[in-house]
């Protein structure tokens, strides 16, 4: 399994502890990194506010218990969960204390939370979802196109250094791996892919159709190839595994 697992996959699935009781994947969408993490844990749970994507993930995995909702009033008991995961996901939420207080109210004692997040490298400046994409979706529904658009698509995300995952996770966590990954080339394939999607919708098209699957595995193929090599601080993805404290 490990020899074909590239980017993100590997590095969190060599993170993740063979074993683990259970898991939480918080913005688990269609559940491939929920699926795959999932192969070392007992129970898995997903949690998303888009109901569609909750429904085409159940028809995939259906050993995965889905609920829909928010992280930032999650549905479950106090000391639930041995992990819990939140990618690409904190930058979008309202409330990141709410979020993160909700994580920890949730997690059991020595538990660990893996997490990534837009670093504020070099990179932050050329976010196409800030810089093009988000300005454009805006644009577009204000003349009547993608009526249905969530807001959450339409807010402009965060970065964030490690100091400031620090300092937001407060005294309850401690930091044990971090990993800084990727800088320009996921972002140049990220603009060469979202026009051609967005296009395509308005033409009507499956977004489950191969043409537009093809160009999908092909940014995925590019994303992973640039977070396989760190530029440090400069980079353009921060990756986390942090555990909480017994108090």
């Amino acid at each position: 399994m490990k020899s074909t697992l590239t980017g993100k996959s590997r590095l969190f699935f060599d993170w993740m502890a063979e074993g683990t009781g259970s898991l939480l994947d918080l913005g688990c969408a269609y559940s491939f990194m929920l699926n795959l993490l999932g192969q070392k844990a007992g129970r898995k749970f997903g949690l998303d506010f888009d109901f569609q994507k909750l429904k085409e993930g159940s028809l995939r995995f259906p050993k995965i218990h889905y609920t829909a909702g928010s992280g930032e009033t999650l549905p479950y008991k106090d000391n639930s969960f041995d992990v819990i995961t939140f990618f690409e996901v904190l930058e979008h939420v309202e409330n990141e204390g709410r979020f993160i207080s909700e994580v920890r109210r949730v997690l059991k004692p020595q538990g660990a939370i893996m997490l990534s997040v837009p670093n504020r490298g070099i990179a932050e400046w050329l976010d196409m979802d800030n810089v093009v994409f988000t300005p454009l979706l805006w644009s577009l529904k204000k003349i009547g196109l993608f009526k249905n658009v969530s807001a959450y698509y339409l807010r402009y995300h965060r970065h964030y250094r490690l100091e400031d995952i620090r300092k937001k996770l407060g005294p309850s966590f401690v930091i044990e791996k971090v990993y800084y990954g990727g800088l320009f080339l996921n972002q140049l394939a990220f603009l060469a892919y979202k026009p051609v999607y967005l296009f395509s919708l308005l033409l009507g098209a499956n977004p489950e159709c191969n043409f537009l699957k093809s160009m999908a595995r092909w940014m995925d193929t590019m994303t992973s190839f640039d977070f396989d090599h760190s530029f440090g601080r400069a980079s353009d993805k921060l990756c986390i595994f942090a555990r909480k404290r017994r108090l």
